[in-house]
Parts: C-alpha cells; structure tokens; sequence
C-alpha cells in the first residue's frame, strides 16, 4: 500500500530522477542543438513499457513519441531476452517523433538480477546523413540514415559494426557519436536513480506505482477536460503550402467533447505529399495532447496516464499519418498547425481559453555547413522564433518557440561554432498583431557570412505567405521574411550557397491579435511605444492612439 504523502514523495523522487538524467544530457551533449537548445526528451519507464514520468525540460513532440519508441523496442526484445548492460537505439521516423535527426536510446534497468525498467532520451542530433537540409526531398530515404530498433551495446560489449556504420553516414561523426554516448551516459544516471529508488521505498518492481501515478493522472486530467462544455467543433486551417495540383494544404478538425474525453477526428485532410513536411501519427497525437494540459492543466503530472482521455482519428495516408516512405525531415512546418486547428475548435466550444493563432509555428531552423578556414568541417543550427498568438485577456508572448519548447539559440554560441558574425538580433517593431490585447512580437536575425570557401545552407521558416490572423476583430501579425543579400524573398523554405561577405536576414512573424484594436487600453499603447514594441506610426494609424 502506498499512502497519499508517501505516493507524493515517490514522485517527487521520479522527477528529480528524469530531471537528473536531463542536466547529464545537457552537460555531456556535444552539439549546440542537444547542449544549448534542449532539443531533447528524457523519460523513465516500468518494464511493461508504462511511462512513469518524464523531465521537466522536454520538446512535446519527442516525449509523445517515446512510448511507441518503447513499445517497439519491447516487441523487438521481449524482457526475456533483454540483458543487463544491453543499450537500445531508434530513430525510425514511423517508430519514433518523425524525422531521422531524433534518435532515441533506451537503457534496460535491472535491479537484483530482474529487469525493472527502461531510462529513454530522444536527442535531436545535428546530422543523420542524406542530403543537408533536404528541404525539397519527395522520399525520406533523402533525410538520412534510418536505425530500426537495435542493439547498441549487448551485455555491455559495443556494438562495433552500429557504431562504424553511423560515423561512416554522417558529416560530423564525433558530434553525433558524443552526442549518442552523451544518452548513454544520462540513462546510466536515471538506472541508477531507478535502483536506489526501489531500495529506499522498499518497493519489489514498479508496477504497483506505475498503475497508481497513471491511474491517478488519468483521473486529474479527465476531471481537467470536464470542465469544458460538451459538444462538437469544427475547425479547419488551410496552410500556407500547397499540394502538386496547387491546392493548399488542410488540416480538418471536428472535436467532440463528453464525459471527461476529446475525441478528435482528422477525415478531411490533405492526402500526404511529395514534400518534406508530412507528419507522422505520434507527432500528431503529441501535438494534439499538448494544447489541453498547456490550457487546462498545466502541472499535471506527464505518464502514461495523460495519453488516455485524448482520441484520435487520423485517416492513414494524410500528412499528418503518412505511409512510409512519406519524406518528414521539416514535419514542424504543417505539425504545430494541429495546434491552430485545436485552438480554433476550443474558440468554439470555450472562447476563453482559446489563443488567437501564432507566428511561433511552424519552427525556424536554419542549417549552415562547410569547411571552416582552418580546414574544419562545421554543421551548425540557428534557431529563433516569432511572437505568440494573443489571448482574450493577455497580449501575446514575444520570441518564443511555442509549441516546440525549445531554447532560442545563442548568439555568441553560434559564432563560436560556425564562420557567420551575427549584426544584429532584436524584436521586430509593429510585427505584432494589433488587437485589444497585441499579438507577440516577432524577432529579426542579420548574419554575415565570415568563410572564405563556400557554405551550403537550408533554410527552414513560414508564414512567408499568410500570415497569423487575429481574433474578433483584431488584426494578422507581420509575415515572415528570409533573404540573402538584396535577392528576392523566399517564398517557402529552401536551400542555397553563402558566400564570404554575403548577408543573410530572417524575420520571424507576429502572432494574431484578439479583439479589436480600438478597445487596446491607451496606457498599454503608451507602454509599447516606450518599450519599442510598436512605432509612434502604427499607434496613430492603426490603434489611432492620440498621445496626451
């Protein structure tokens, strides 16, 4: 029997086990997308394959996908055939979160001779091989190299002919192997937390506790969901790409609450394409999750129980449940638009909780690779982000990767690892959209291009084209912008050569506004003028502000 008090202790104690093997990762990662970033996931599981609770720093998509990476690899090695010292890895896109970057292993626990458990992380990684970037590839073969669930380590001895096949297909072997031992690493902490777990509570295995945390957040998130009113929505958001026939890509949403459930039904959307931006089921499950604990419950403990009162249909052969060989390297693109969709259900069903849509997604992710003066290979990633969508009460958050949760990249990090000098970063006045409450701002990146040789790039953005509407009333944010030098704008996401001298510019968008611009509190006008958010300009012609 495990009390109440005792049960809050023992997950306190899980958390700060995942939360452990989180800070390992970071402070062994090789690579500024794994280390600084935190692109990554940790979670920690019972032997059946239940999770049990997952770190506090986590991307939704790569902590979605981990218990069908687990799942897989227990039907793959069945308990009894698991080994103390074995090491599992996965990056399957259909396994996994999508895209072969997101590399999972998974470390067997035993304690006492008796398989307990799995300690997970999914690191993105900065390379997996196949073309660079591959923002125009029509097969996934192009993203890079594919691991089925495998062996790493067996009984503890490395796996030589796994490891020489990686290095052998990637641009940045050591980043990407010290990025892999660096998971190694992390799970052996979050083992060893596991064992001294089960010693300290005097528990025999974890499946008593797993059922009871699961059962209870289950419970909390079901109660959380009752809240809404009962009903149905429609909802459907047309990006900004479009389809070989030139039709643009949909995504169709009818949501059905009732009894404590969210049925949520995708007939109705684009059949998957030939571009690099089709995402796979546990994306959209992750992405479809997300939304209502980040609205309804936020501190609701993450564990298998979380996934339960979310239903989802997802006709096969639509992007977003693709058929293998469906290319995803750039899922985030039409991904992060399921939120949109949500979003706009939720405004029909409880207005109140709904967020006007955003110019965080899709995700910017800029690849920059070459041969560095000092006869170096170089492969780096920028990432920064535009301005959330604005909410009935609160103006939107500026300069965030939501729903992404990662961390905008450094400056001063990226130019240590890679040949650019960075010009300027700042927030993007008037980029907000105008409304009762403004949409966030987005930011403006300028880069220089410090190399002598060549370096080939790929460029990765949206809302070139549409930009994020506002709400009731309110105005869109500022569309997005990537140029190099005065070459026209890209009109959707691209790969291309920088030269020494050459310039490149990114402009995140601004998220929607909500509510209409003429009911915006005149001291808050004042305010961001003062602050620079919005130009003495657009006060007077679009909020038509008369200072005092």
């Amino acid at each position: 029997m495990i009390d109440d008090i005792r049960l809050q202790v023992i997950w306190s104690r899980l958390i700060s086990v995942a939360d452990e093997i989180a800070t390992t990762l970071e402070r062994t990662a090789f690579s500024l997308i794994v280390r600084d970033n935190q692109d990554y996931a940790c979670a920690l599981y019972d032997s059946r394959g239940v999770m049990l609770a997952q770190s506090s720093q986590c991307t939704p998509g790569q902590a979605g996908s981990t218990p069908t990476v687990i799942a897989e690899m227990l039907a793959t090695y069945p308990p009894e055939t698991l080994e103390d010292g074995d090491i599992l890895i996965c990056n399957d896109p259909w396994v996994g979160a999508g895209h072969a970057p997101d590399v999972f292993v998974a470390t067997p626990v035993f304690h006492r001779g008796a398989l307990i458990g799995f300690a997970c992380t999914c690191a993105h990684h900065a390379d997996m091989g196949g073309r660079l970037g591959a923002t125009d590839a029509r097969e996934v073969y192009e993203e890079g190299v594919i691991i089925p669930v495998s062996k790493l380590y067996r009984a503890g001895i490395k796996n030589d002919e796994l490891h020489r096949l990686l290095a052998r297909n990637v641009r940045m072997a050591e980043k990407v192997l010290g990025d892999i031992n660096a998971q190694i690493a992390a799970n052996r902490v979050g083992a060893r937390g596991l064992c001294q777990l089960l010693d300290d509570f005097a528990l025999p295995d974890l499946h008593a506790l797993a059922d009871l945390i699961t059962n209870r957040t289950e419970d909390m998130f079901r109660r959380a969901l009752a809240r809404l009113p009962e009903g149905s929505a429609d909802s459907e958001v047309f990006h900004e790409l479009r389809d070989a026939s030139g039709a643009r890509l949909r995504i169709n949403l009818r949501m059905q609450v009732h009894a404590g459930a969210v049925h949520l039904d995708f007939t109705g959307t684009s059949a998957q394409v030939d571009m690099p931006v089709n995402a796979v089921l546990n994306i959209t499950r992750a992405y479809c999750l997300f939304p209502f604990i980040a609205t309804l419950c936020p501190d609701l403990p993450m564990n298998a129980g979380a996934f339960r009162p979310v239903v989802l249909h997802v006709p096969e052969g639509t992007v977003l449940n693709p058929t293998f060989p469906a290319p995803g390297m750039y899922r985030s693109l039409l991904s992060y638009f399921t939120v949109e969709a949500l979003m706009g259900a939720l405004y029909k069903i409880a207005p109140d909780l709904a967020m006007a849509p955003s110019g965080t997604y899709p995700l910017w992710t800029e690849k920059f690779s070459g041969t560095a003066d000092d006869g170096t290979k170089f492969l780096s990633h920028y990432n920064a982000q535009g301005g959330q969508g604005a909410f009935r009460d609160r103006d939107g958050v500026s300069a965030v990767v939501f729903p992404g949760n990662i961390a905008t990249t450094s400056v001063e990090l990226f130019e240590l690892e890679a040949p650019f000098r960075i010009l300027s970063r700042e927030l993007r006045p008037d980029s907000g959209g105008p409304g009762k409450y403004r949409g966030g701002l987005g930011q403006e990146t300028v880069m220089e291009c410090l190399n002598a040789t060549a370096v080939q790039v790929a460029f990765s953005g949206g809302r070139l084209v549409e930009p994020a509407l506002g709400r009731e009333g309110a105005d869109a944010g500022a569309k997005g912008v990537i140029r190099i030098g005065d070459e026209a704008p890209f009109e959707r996401s691209g790969r291309g050569v920088m030269q020494k001298g050459d310039i490149v510019t990114f402009s995140q968008p601004g998220g929607g506004g909500f509510g209409p611009p003429d009911h915006r509190d005149p001291a808050a006008i004042a305010h961001d003028i003062a602050m620079g958010y919005i130009t003495e300009a657009a006060a007077k012609a679009v909020y038509t502000y008369q200072p005092e």
